[in-house]
């Protein structure tokens, strides 16, 4: 077997029987797959299945921002717009990210909107009233838009039905009929 006869010298190998066998032929694909199927099957049973969402004992999550927002109002009057926008902002983002489980504190104010409006969770209404509050509060933040005073106190009530709506409960300030 020298390097210029070595393919002629190799094609004279004869083949084994039972690599000429159909069925050989038709079974070696059929194992591989059945081995994968098998091997898929066990990767899939060794990873952890998903954590159940874990319920906090205690108060509920909109009782705490409702309060937090309630001591927010109290100090409106005196603060600037551009740091309470940015207060009443985190808030909202944070209620709607303990009670939801959404990622809002890290998403523009488009990303998040774009990801409510197929949420079932909230209604035109609801969506309405986040695109208006982010919006001002962005407009404070970003673009230094000054407001008046009772913008200033719109902003906090806007955040403070938003929360009572979404728990069910009875907006501040609202009689109940």
């Amino acid at each position: 077997m020298t390097p210029q006869n070595l393919v002629e010298d190799l094609t004279l190998v004869p083949l084994p029987q039972w690599w000429e066998n159909p069925w050989f032929l038709l079974g070696v694909p059929a194992l591989a797959g059945v081995l994968l199927y098998l091997a898929t099957r066990w990767w899939m049973s060794r990873r952890p299945p998903s954590p159940a969402p874990v319920e906090v004992a205690g108060p509920p999550v909109h009782d705490e921002y409702l309060r937090l927002l309630r001591e927010l109002r109290t100090r409106a009057a005196s603060m600037e717009a551009y740091p309470l926008a940015i207060e009443v902002s985190d808030l909202l983002r944070a209620y709607l990210e303990a009670q939801y489980r959404f990622g809002i504190r890290y998403q523009t104010t488009r990303e998040f909107l774009g990801s409510v409006a197929a949420d079932s969770r909230f209604n035109p209404v609801h969506r309405g009233t986040l695109a208006g509050f982010l919006g001002l509060c962005d407009a404070v933040k970003f673009a230094r838009q000054d407001v008046e005073a009772d913008r200033k106190s719109a902003l906090v009530e806007t955040a403070e039905r938003f929360v009572a709506e979404c728990a069910g409960a009875q907006a501040p300030g609202k009689a109940t009929a």
